[in-house]
């Protein structure tokens, strides 16, 4: 079975934005670059979480010195313009689902900012509730009116649902206990991943889409 594209804003908006830059220092490297980045991506694919990872263990040193946590500066970086989650609206569903995916990664990313403010905090958790519900609504619209646009994607469409479904749970479930332990880098991560899962669902439209 075919992984299905990787989606990790640690890869695309971290890791990335360096190689791209990298590149554009020195030319001679673009090969060696271009290899590093398609094997990322397949490793991110097979293994979702793994760029994360790889990059938390980098900074591993600087975090034991006081670093700032990684979920948090990923989290931070959740609403990123990249292009790798961008795809042609060309149905009025495909630009709500856009629409309704980048308000929920907006929502996320303002976690670390108001997490310590309970009455604010409190707020946002409403907001992030309404918007998962928006995005699946969305989703089944695509699913249900933009079949032709989907074509064999489909399937593959109706399972990052269920992942994004199930982290959704997870999300809730962590904010549940954060609020027993207050341990925000837990709940950082959570979102994260709920991030990334809803990258998930916009790059299986995006290969259909440009196919």
């Amino acid at each position: 079975m075919t992984a299905p594209p990787a989606a990790s804003i640690a890869l695309h908006a971290v890791v990335f934005p360096s190689i791209e830059e990298l590149e554009q220092a020195d030319a001679s490297a673009a090969a060696a670059l271009q290899s590093l980045r398609a094997a990322l991506e397949k490793a991110e694919a097979h293994n979702p979480g793994f760029v994360h990872e790889f990059v938390d263990q980098v900074l591993e040193r600087a975090q034991s010195k006081g670093g700032t946590d990684i979920s948090e500066q990923l989290l931070r970086k959740a609403n990123s313009d990249i292009e790798s989650y961008r795809f042609d609206t060309k149905t009025p569903e495909l630009k709500d689902l856009l629409q309704r995916a980048e308000a929920l990664k907006e929502i996320l990313s303002t976690i670390p900012d108001e997490v310590q403010n309970r009455t604010r905090f409190l707020g946002i958790i409403r907001k992030i509730a309404e918007s998962i519900k928006e995005v699946l609504d969305a989703v089944n619209a695509v699913a249900t009116n933009n079949a032709d646009v989907m074509g064999d994607h489909i399937t593959g469409l109706q399972q990052q649902r269920k992942t994004f479904v199930r982290g959704s749970k997870s999300f809730s479930d962590t904010l549940k206990q954060y609020f027993k332990d207050n341990k925000a880098p837990v709940l950082f991560k959570a979102a994260h991943r709920l991030i990334d899962q809803t990258n998930s669902l916009l790059r299986t439209i995006k290969a259909a889409v440009d196919a």
